[in-house]
């Protein structure tokens, strides 16, 4: 009986032991993103190592977009006042100069509102007499300061009335400065307020057009821009002054440029919009034209990896980093500019004072594929 329990005492002794012995034991992970290489595979690959080198890349950024108007390079003509079209000067694929006569609008309202120019401007006169006369009296007190004061505020109500019609005059493009009751007229003039082409005429004779209406569209062909969309991976090696090389869809004609602006926000494409200034001095880009355009590209202090030190692992890009002689790390790398050789590293920092793979990094690819089935 005495053996019986030394026995059992005994094993219950051991199988602590050993569950404590299995509690201290730290657990070990594998890690899915370790390549470790046998040195028979060593021996029979092309894997070489470095450091990531620092040096002036350069490239040529490839983007699409398309011809644009600046705000200031298309004018909508309306009437103010509105009125009926007496006549009309233009017709639509027409040039014009600024200052150029683009229809004849007539109304009674015209009238009227020459006729209280004149008549506020005579009066206006007549107040400014009597304040005069008003003021040198009541330096002697002959007459009270409210007579006084009274004519001085009658003066100033129609100098503003005068100015407010004289505004307003200059809205449908009556010049009150020669104004006289000998020219006073029914008709109006629209006058073109930039030079371009009329794209749109949206009237006829003896319409009644209101003061909202849209009666004319004029393009400026000769102020165009370039609109460019470029994505948001590329979007930080842009910088203004860079050059561009564009030409449309329908025309092997290059046109040459610089970036002018950089508009950080995204737009409706997903990208961001690079403006660039453009000459159509051969009148052959109109406004909505497609191109495509080159921007070079210079980055004089990029951290660089040959690109077969990349690999392209569930749709991320990743470079191998070297932990021991017999095990490759593989961590993610973000690409900026590409070259045929080089890819400019984002993130260095991840990657100073390391030794990456820099040649057959495939080789380790597989051995992390093939340890997963």
């Amino acid at each position: 009986m005495k053996n019986i329990i030394t026995i059992y005492l005994l094993s219950f002794l051991l199988f602590s032991c050993k569950k404590e012995a299995e509690a201290i034991t730290p657990e070990t992970t594998e890690n899915k993103f370790e390549a470790v290489i046998t040195p028979e595979q060593f021996k029979n690959s092309k894997i070489t190592t470095g450091s990531l080198e620092q040096k002036a890349i350069a490239s040529v950024l490839k983007v699409s977009g398309k011809i644009t108007l600046s705000p200031d390079g298309m004018a909508t003509v309306s009437m103010p006042l509105g009125g009926y079209v007496k006549s009309i000067k233009v017709m639509q694929g027409m040039h014009v100069k600024k200052g150029q006569v683009l229809a004849v609008i007539e109304d009674a309202q015209f009238v009227q509102l020459q006729q209280d120019y004149l008549t506020a401007k005579q009066q206006l006169a007549f107040s400014a007499k009597d304040y005069n006369r008003q003021k040198e009296l009541n330096v002697s007190k002959a007459v009270s300061d409210k007579t006084y004061e009274m004519a001085q505020s009658e003066m100033a109500k129609q100098r503003i009335l005068l100015k407010s019609l004289e505004e307003k005059l200059q809205l449908i493009n009556i010049n009150p400065a020669t104004l006289t009751s000998g020219n006073i007229s029914k008709s109006v003039y629209l006058y073109a307020p930039i030079s371009g082409l009329v794209s749109k005429v949206n009237i006829n004779l003896g319409k009644y057009i209101n003061p909202t209406d849209m009666l004319f569209e004029i393009l400026n062909n000769q102020n165009l821009f370039l609109s460019l969309n470029v994505f948001d991976k590329d979007a930080s090696n842009l910088s203004v002054g860079q050059k561009i090389k564009a030409n449309s869809n329908t025309s092997n004609e290059v046109y040459t440029t610089s970036v002018l602006y950089v508009n950080k926000s995204v737009n409706d494409n997903n990208a961001m919009e690079v403006i660039a200034k453009i000459n159509n001095t051969s009148n052959k880009l109109i406004p909505g034209n497609y191109m495509n355009a080159e921007i070079d590209i210079h980055n004089n202090g990029a951290y660089i990896v040959k690109n077969a030190a990349i690999v392209d692992f569930e749709g991320k890009e990743y470079v191998f980093v070297k932990k021991t002689n017999e095990s490759f790390v593989m961590t993610p790398v973000t690409i900026g500019t590409r070259t045929k050789e080089f890819s400019e590293v984002k993130n260095a920092d991840a990657f100073l004072g390391k030794e990456v793979v820099i040649t057959d990094a495939y080789t380790l690819l597989m051995i992390l594929k093939n340890k997963e089935e």
